[in-house]
């Protein structure tokens, strides 16, 4: 006899940053900085050497790849969600300055880190969605 298994309901959806979100991710983000900081050094003294110190070095920074971070927050609107929900927030940092994207989901991080949860769940999910 085989018996039925129990299907979960998934949620999947993207969100907007807000400030509360931006508070909660301060130290993601101070680390995405840092990070991208780190790396931009060594090819901004490269650079320096290469060129006059008058020269303008911008494109140094866009070979420097972006420093991506990802964080879980447990995060509760003030009126219109019921209870606290996962939010993943993924925060990337390079030339272009920082940038934050939120994906709201009822998959507990006990059963994926937020990197997976939105490489391979989210990101797969957007681009059939786009390209459907």
């Amino acid at each position: 006899m085989v018996l039925p298994t129990a299907c979960m309901l998934i949620i999947l959806r993207a969100m907007a940053t807000n400030n509360q979100l931006k508070l909660r991710a301060s130290d993601i983000i101070e680390k995405a900085k840092a990070d991208y900081e780190i790396r931009l050094e060594p090819v901004t003294k490269l650079m320096e050497t290469l060129f006059s110190p008058d020269e303008e070095l911008e494109e140094a920074k866009k070979l420097v790849p972006e420093s991506t971070w990802y964080r879980s927050l447990c995060y509760k609107t003030l009126k219109s969600w019921s209870r606290s929900r996962r939010v993943v927030t993924k925060v990337c940092h390079g030339s272009k300055g920082s940038q934050m994207r939120h994906v709201i989901t009822s998959l507990p991080a006990s059963k994926i880190p937020p990197s997976l949860l939105y490489t391979k769940k989210y990101c797969p999910v957007m681009l059939r969605w786009k390209i459907g």
